[in-house]
């Protein structure tokens, strides 16, 4: 419906004489405040600046605000006038000026300033997660929740939380810590003995733990290891056909350190740890297979003569017999590829099927090497088709005997 009543000197008297608000005038001529708006554009009557349709409605204590309500948000409540202005949908303006009226003393800068503080104040765990977890340094922090830097390095300080030495500041990658578990731990000491080389970076704050080898598997696994704890390298290949890969560990994994010829005491006082142990030494050093005369075995080389026997006594200890481990190679025998045998490598074997099923049936849910895996479980099934055939055999025997 079109409204020809509302004329342009009907709209001046209202507006420009009588000063009413465009709401006003909608109200009193009831319509939608759209139609006023649109009138007026169209008779060129032009609208008031903000500051004065502000000053008009003060004049006319238009907006007014409870003292109680004021005292609430304000005082109890510690909001802000900005804060109380935007809540209540009303000018910043009116907000002080209705605060001044009441006489409900204004806080000082200082007072704004701390509540501010208090209002942002970042928690100390999420500082915490932040900082050692996500290994962000304090600017990217001060990035991520909108506050400096010097903020951020205020609010550790004041929680006891300890910064990074500037060595670990300056890696590219976050380190994680070791998950602290026994059986996992176990593993890699036996792999670490086996295949790795570990030692300190210059600064000493870092581990470096790297291997060389021309299998993708071995390369796999490595990465399946440590991927979780830190960024890992793979070198190119190079003219011997091998790559290097390495990752860098924080001082969690001090554990890596030590190369010595000699099973830990807490892993081989514990079956399960010995055979975490045994697996992540077999995945390095280890060989599961069967033999061109169609028999299963086992067998383990290395220069670790001391480890070998251990491994051999605590698997006498658990029911599984071993050959004692005898030196394969001697020192000093030149391969076929030119490199030359620095010790003498000794060799452990277990080929009995009596002791080698129960062996592979231990290491089974342990082994993490996908070659070794398949080559167990194609070991494992050749001694038990080789044992049911032994089985079919007696039957057969026991059919013609007399009765």
């Amino acid at each position: 419906m079109r409204r020809n009543d509302i004329t342009p000197k009907l709209l001046r008297e209202l507006y420009l004489k009588k000063l009413l608000s465009k709401q006003e005038i909608a109200s009193r001529l009831k319509c939608n405040i759209t139609t006023i708006h649109k009138k007026m554009v169209k008779f060129g009557i032009p609208a008031r600046p903000v500051a004065k349709a502000i000053r008009i409605a003060m004049e006319k204590q238009i907006i007014k605000i409870p003292k109680s309500k004021l005292e609430h948000l304000y005082l109890k409540k510690k909001f802000s006038i900005s804060e109380i202005a935007k809540k209540l949908n009303h000018d910043r303006s009116i907000i002080k000026r209705e605060i001044e009226k009441h006489k409900i003393p204004l806080r000082s800068h200082s007072v704004i300033m701390k509540l501010i503080r208090s209002k942002n104040k970042i928690k100390k765990s999420v500082l915490a997660k932040l900082y050692y977890q996500k290994c962000l340094t304090q600017k990217q922090i001060g990035g991520k929740l909108n506050v400096h830097k010097e903020t951020v390095h205020r609010l550790m300080k004041e929680y006891g939380l300890k910064t990074r030495k500037k060595s670990e500041i300056s890696t590219r990658y976050p380190k994680f810590n070791f998950s602290g578990n026994l059986e996992e731990k176990a593993y890699l000491i036996g792999f670490r003995i086996g295949d790795l080389n570990v030692r300190l970076s210059h600064s000493k704050n870092l581990i470096i733990a790297r291997c060389t080898s021309t299998k993708m598997a071995q390369i796999k696994l490595f990465k399946n290891l440590f991927k979780k704890y830190g960024h890992i390298y793979v070198g190119k290949i190079r003219g011997d056909r091998n790559r290097e890969f390495l990752v860098r560990l924080n001082r969690t994994f001090n554990f890596l350190l030590p190369k010595k010829d000699n099973i830990p005491k807490w892993i081989w006082e514990n079956k399960n740890y010995l055979l975490y142990f045994l697996a992540g030494y077999t995945d390095a050093e280890g060989c599961i297979g069967i033999g061109s005369n169609k028999v299963a075995f086992f067998k383990i080389s290395s220069y670790d003569k001391k480890i070998l026997k251990q491994i051999c006594e605590q698997l006498f200890k658990i029911g599984i017999e071993c050959n004692p481990p005898r030196i394969h190679v001697k020192k000093g025998h030149k391969k076929s590829d030119g490199c030359v045998y620095r010790n003498d490598e000794w060799r452990l074997n277990v080929n009995k099927k009596s002791s080698l099923l129960p062996l592979l049936q231990f290491l089974k849910p342990r082994l993490k090497h996908r070659k070794r895996l398949k080559d167990l479980i194609r070991t494992e099934q050749n001694i038990i088709e080789r044992n049911q055939k032994i089985l079919l055999k007696k039957r057969a025997s026991f059919k013609y005997l007399p009765v």
